[in-house]
């Protein structure tokens, strides 16, 4: 809806005469047509007109009139109505203000950006479309500001503040000259999602960021970073390139070895999460087998004989739901397992002299992968076994 608002309101705009700004609204004099009436409604739906007007006729104060009172006479050349529009809007999806400075001015809307704007100073509507090298940079800004945030976020510093070794709190605010630099951070992006060196990456970003703001004032830290965003990026780069250089084989060794043991934890605890419920099938079974009682031929419609149906009913129930359970893991697994191989086939690329020992590493998890696997089947066979003894028992009852 937030199109044709705007559209309604650069439409009225460029035809008030005599406009004049006045105690936050937009005055002027306006010969009204069908075409603008509907606009004048649309802008008064959204409160940005009164939608009660006072007009004169062949130059002279006539009568007051509501939007919804108006007749084709209303239309006729000589009637012209005196039109308040309001000056300044800015909501979460279209913003009314004179210039960029107004509207970067809200800290709101630098962090996420509005895709339609009407700048009352130029009478310029800005939309999807448009093609201004400012209007396509302010669109990129939040990119800059959820840079910003995941780094804070990570220290514990909600979403303006970054520690490291001191608190850098950042204003989201801007200037319109901040919006000539186009703003690209796909490489500290790409960095980011980095499954090796996450934590390191994190901390070299925060460093990085202290170093380079931290003689700035909180309200400058923010539009200072735009101006300089390439310098901030090559620092990034460089200093992980240094980083990595100097990651010893002892640290990389670490690393593919605690992830072994995160992913040999993980696929044995798939089991180990279902061994309670495993554990209540025998148990089940046993209570079940307990309550089944001997019945002589011809004694089909005894109580003895619907209380055994409804035990052998309440096991077979049990035994499938469990079964659909345990088959369910294998979902689990086979997850896991596409997971742990992207990261070791990651570990193996980067890091080729140590190669045989990753591809090593992965067969530990390989064969921990086929182990609960074996488990799985084995309980899945437990369990057709244990309902199969119940049957037999059940059947015994009428021998």
């Amino acid at each position: 809806m937030s199109s044709p608002i705007l559209n309604a309101y650069a439409l009225v705009f460029a035809a008030l005469d005599q406009k004049e700004y006045q105690d936050g609204e937009f005055k002027g004099w306006l010969s009204l047509t069908p075409q603008l009436k509907d606009k004048l409604e649309l802008l008064a739906d959204a409160g940005l007109t009164a939608g009660s007007y006072d007009f004169n006729k062949d130059g002279k104060p006539h009568s007051s009139v509501n939007l919804s009172q108006l007749k084709p006479a209303h239309f006729e050349n000589n009637i012209r109505f005196h039109v308040e529009l309001t000056a300044q809007q800015i909501k979460s999806d279209y913003a009314i203000c004179s210039e960029w400075n107004e509207l970067l001015a809200n800290e709101l809307r630098v962090k996420s950006p509005v895709k339609y704007i009407f700048f009352t100073k130029a009478a310029t509507l800005l939309t999807p479309e448009s093609e201004d090298e400012k209007y396509v940079n302010y669109l990129n800004v939040h990119k800059a500001y959820e840079f910003v945030k995941e780094l804070a976020e990570s220290t514990e510093g909600g979403d303006t503040t970054i520690f490291y070794e001191r608190p850098l709190r950042f204003e989201f605010v801007l200037n319109e000259s901040d919006l000539e630099r186009s703003i690209d951070l796909d490489a500290l992006q790409k960095l980011l999602s980095k499954d090796l060196h996450k934590e390191a990456i994190t901390c070299l970003m925060c460093k990085e960021l202290v170093s380079f703001l931290k003689d700035n004032a909180s309200k400058q830290r923010f539009s200072y970073l735009i101006q300089h965003m390439d310098s901030l990026v090559s620092n990034v780069l460089l200093s992980y390139q240094s980083y990595v250089e100097n990651y010893t084989f002892d640290k990389v060794r670490k690393e593919y070895l605690e992830k072994r043991t995160e992913y040999v934890s993980k696929i044995h605890g798939v089991f180990d999460n279902i061994a309670t419920k495993l554990l209540s099938l025998p148990a089940g079974i046993w209570f079940a087998t307990t309550q089944i009682k001997e019945v002589e031929i011809g004694g089909l419609e005894t109580m003895a004989f619907a209380k055994n149906v409804s035990v052998i009913v309440t096991v077979a129930v049990l035994a499938v739901l469990l079964i659909f359970n345990l088959i369910g893991q294998f979902s689990t697994i086979s997850t896991m397992s596409k997971e742990y191989r992207g990261v070791f086939d990651s570990l193996a690329k980067t890091y080729e002299e140590e190669a045989s020992a990753i591809e090593k590493a992965e067969d530990d998890i390989k064969s921990a992968q086929t182990q609960v696997e074996v488990k799985l089947y084995l309980a899945v066979g437990a369990t057709l076994f244990l309902v199969g003894l119940t049957i037999w028992m059940f059947c015994k009852a009428y021998n």
